[in-house]
């Protein structure tokens, strides 16, 4: 995203490490306001916060927490480190507090805010956390240190909150990320790679590091820094990885003065003039001592080495020749015929071989007095290769190709073998799986035969990444599949081909009501609740009265904050004389709309008990509202001319229950809860009742509502929005069945369900569109 300077326009390209599905992803959350809103004059707001600990109001506490950061950030005027500071401090008391107020919970946490306005970043950090910079000169590590990692948010010790400050430059990179990355990998490798990062390549670095942690499921952020003034496409440039984070390059030093080198020199080879050598020329042994050099220098001494003698000259065509004898050596003829040759291409010189002396270091810098007297020497190039040789290089060319292609065909011939014999045991293994399942359900032991049965796709799947599909593998493949067809009772749906109503790009649909030909769509992404009107077959949208209530609206005096919740009301005769749609937000506010009225303001008797309203459902003329602050269901009576009355608990005081990660509510008599992990709670007159979903059908996919029947014989409908699936259990936690699309991916991104049980019509809702179906009988 662009962001602007006084002087020069930044844009800025980000890479996550965890997707959106993963459960872990809300640990970071990213705020880019635009350029036209009053908080652009802020920045951007970068928060990580690393989550410790196991309770159902994870992601309760996860929203909490981003959210007062935020709204601290955005509104409180100062110093960008003083609102951090303050940001940071109140996230902590929040924490706290909610692990005070919620039993057996003991969360703790560490959070890093990284502020980008104007040219500069400024991150604040408290607890386990960790980022790097990486600029054009150095890589920072912030916290500096592990001692930073003590003293968690959300206990009884204040905080130790630390500071950094940086001017920021088109090619910087900030990696944002949770205090393990530290322990599944190295310092130098994470900085290595984060200095390679470019806005081309950084998805590339993504994977390189995830590869590094083995895919773990690790919070991570990496934020390149682009002169949006620059051509575009931007030149690659490439980084190297650095040998350590701050370090100087190694030094490895030769061993120093008591290690003597002999080196000897014969009288005709007008050797340079050096002290220990003898004025008259004569042979004598020159003793040298050495001062420590590093490999530096040696490298750059050996740059240039001398020409070999013809003595080696010699040496090398002869092992040359062995070695052509011993790969080509059919027989023992061929390579004597082959060794006599290349003795003739190289033949012996008269000239006798010296040998060569011991040699170790760099040859020792002249004098600046001997470099100025040392007359300079004429380049003279090597003469062209002639004859045999020339042949032997020819020879050369042609057989390393060879051999090597050769070498290689082998390792792949001898890979594919060991493949193939792979291969064929897992299939064997699938097939083994197969039998063991047919067995299981043989006895009606469904959870054995589906745990088989997914056993033997597994084992097909690697095979078939191994070898290909073969007959025998597709065969199995369309066993196991009707196996698992019969085993889960798939139904297909037949008419999900035309939607009633296709959603826009930006949408994020929730909730689902219908009433009648009337149908309310609660969309939380654009934070505003639509009404349609079917005809009276439940197949076409007659008519579109598009948003009837939005967040921000004003209604009899009261804003509307933060839509969450949508329930209906029918009409309760001598109390209320038509049926209405109740709208709830986050500020514990009810709106209620009608076709006649529109939209009038709900005023309850006691709202101050209210704290944090986030389920609304009414039966039998009476209003529940969950409250996932205080752990209970306030129950409202009609009286008077409104709900006059205070509310009631509808909890006992013996009851033990959450009600943080509570997504869906329905009632039937009894009150029915789907948590976020996929949990279904029955309660009945204040109390829980014993309850369990059969795991037939696999529940480990993200469930997001359910909706049941009016009647105890009538059914529970689940939607698995990990699958793309709806299942179906009686209400005794049985499972019965489950639909699915019949060829299109009309259940992608499954959000919401709602039953119509006069006509026994299926609403459902996906992020792109909404659909009726008939239930199949």
């Amino acid at each position: 995203m662009p962001t602007s300077t006084q002087s020069i326009r930044y844009e800025l390209h980000l890479a996550p490490f965890l997707d959106s599905h993963s459960t872990r992803a809300p640990g970071i959350h990213i705020v880019e306001p635009s350029a036209d809103t009053p908080q652009s004059r802020r920045g951007n707001l970068y928060v990580l916060v690393e989550l410790m600990g196991d309770s159902p109001i994870r992601s309760q506490a996860l929203r909490q927490l981003h959210s007062t950061i935020e709204d601290i950030y955005y509104s409180t005027a100062g110093s960008v480190s003083a609102i951090l500071e303050e940001a940071v401090s109140a996230a902590h008391e929040q924490l706290r507090e909610l692990n005070l107020r919620s039993p057996g919970t003991d969360l703790r946490a560490g959070i890093i805010c990284a502020a980008l306005i104007n040219n500069y970043l400024i991150m604040a950090s408290a607890g386990p956390s960790l980022a790097m910079i990486a600029t054009g000169k150095r890589v920072d590590q912030f916290p500096p240190g592990p001692r930073h990692y003590t003293g968690p948010l959300g206990g009884e010790t204040e905080p130790q909150i630390t500071f950094y400050r940086h001017q920021i430059a088109s090619g910087d990179v900030l990696f944002l990320g949770e205090s393990d990355w530290i322990l599944l990998t190295t310092v130098k490798t994470l900085g290595g790679a984060i200095t390679t990062a470019t806005p081309e390549n950084r998805f590339e670095v993504v994977d390189y590091l995830r590869k590094q942690i083995n895919d773990a499921e690790i919070l991570g952020l990496l934020l390149i820094v682009e002169d949006a003034t620059l051509p575009k496409p931007r030149p690659t440039e490439t980084r190297g990885l650095p040998t350590a984070l701050g370090a100087t390059p190694p030094v490895r030093t030769i061993p120093p003065d008591e290690d003597l080198v002999p080196s000897v020199w014969d009288a005709n080879d007008a050797a340079p003039a050096a002290p220990g050598r003898a004025p008259n020329g004569n042979r004598q042994t020159q003793v040298v001592k050495r001062k420590p050099v590093n490999y530096v220098e040696v490298m750059e001494a050996d740059e240039n080495p001398a020409p070999r003698r013809r003595g080696e000259q010699r040496q090398i065509g002869a092992g040359i020749a062995g070695a052509v004898a011993s790969v080509s050596a059919w027989t023992q003829q061929t390579g004597k015929q082959i060794s006599a040759w290349m003795a003739n291409i190289l033949p012996e010189r008269n000239a006798q071989a010296q040998e060569a002396p011991d040699w170790v270091g760099a040859i020792p810098a002249l004098d600046e007095e001997d470099e100025e007297s040392a007359p300079p020497r004429a380049f003279t190039p090597p003469q062209r290769t002639r004859g045999g040789r020339t042949r032997l290089f020819i020879l050369l060319a042609i057989l390393i190709p060879l051999l090597t292609f050769a070498t290689v065909g082998a390792v792949y011939l001898q890979r594919g073998a060991a493949n193939q014999a792979d291969g064929m045991k897992l299939v064997d293994l699938a097939e083994a799986q197969l039998i063991k399942a047919q067995q299981a359900l043989g006895v009606n032991d469904k959870s054995t035969a589906r745990s088989a049965l997914s056993e033997a796709q597994r084992y097909l799947n690697e095979a078939v990444a191994l070898i290909g599909v073969n007959e025998r593998i597709r065969s199995l493949t369309g066993r196991i599949g009707a196996e698992m067809q019969s085993l889960l009772q798939v139904r297909a749906l037949y008419s999900l081909d035309f939607p009633l109503h296709q959603f826009p790009a930006d949408a994020d649909p929730h909730r689902v009501i219908v009433f009648d030909q009337d149908v309310y769509v609660l969309d939380t992404g654009r934070q505003v609740v639509e009404f349609f009107r079917t005809d009276p077959t439940r197949t076409v949208i007659q008519e579109n009265h598009g948003t009837i209530l939005r967040e921000g609206d004003v209604v009899e005096g009261i804003t509307v904050g933060r839509l969450t919740d949508i329930a209906w009301q029918p009409r309760i005769p001598g109390f209320a004389d038509k049926a209405s749609l109740l709208i709830l937000d986050r500020n514990n506010n009810i709106f209620r709309y009608n076709n006649v009225d529109e939209a009038t303001y709900l005023r309850l008797a006691g709202a101050d008990q209210l704290r944090g309203l986030s389920q609304i459902e009414s039966y039998s003329g009476r209003l529940y509202l969950a409250d996932e602050q205080q752990n209970q269901i306030w129950r409202y009576s009609p009286a008077g001319i409104g709900y006059d009355q205070p509310p009631d608990p509808w909890f006992g005081a013996q009851v033990q229950t959450n009600l943080a990660g509570v997504v869906a509510t329905a009632i039937d008599g009894d009150i029915w809860m789907l948590t976020e992990e996929g949990m279904v709670l029955r309660y009945r007159q204040g109390g829980q009742l014993p309850f369990s979903l059969d795991n037939s059908a696999g529940l480990t996919g993200r469930m997001v509502d359910l909706t049941l029947g009016a009647e105890a014989a009538d059914k529970l409908y689940l939607a698995d929005g990990s699958q793309d699936r709806i299942l179906v259990f009686d209400k005794s936690g049985n499972y019965i069945e489950q639909f699915q699309a019949a060829e299109n991916n009309a259940l992608r991104g499954l959000r919401g369900l709602y039953l119509d049980n006069v006509t026994g019509t299926l609403f459902i809702l996906t992020q792109s569109s909404l659909y009726a179906h008939s239930l199949p009988r």
